[in-house]
């Protein structure tokens, strides 16, 4: 499975649309690649965000009521 295919488009007086390939097969994923460990990863950062967004909210209105 190819990991960094692209979609490229573009427009002015046409459009153009194509898929974007490397040449090699530099970025092929092993058959050990751990997948639950990126899925941990994306999800933890997920959660980060959601939190300190609800963080930095409460503590704008906080600030507004000082």
């Amino acid at each position: 499975m190819l990991e960094s295919t692209s979609l490229v488009f573009a427009y002015g007086l046409d459009l153009f649309l194509t898929r974007a390939t490397p040449a090699r097969t530099f970025d092929m994923l092993g058959e050990d690649f751990k997948k639950i460990g990126l899925l941990g990863a994306t999800a933890a950062m997920a959660v980060a965000t959601v939190v300190s967004g609800w963080y930095v909210a409460r503590k704008e209105l906080a600030a507004a009521w000082a």
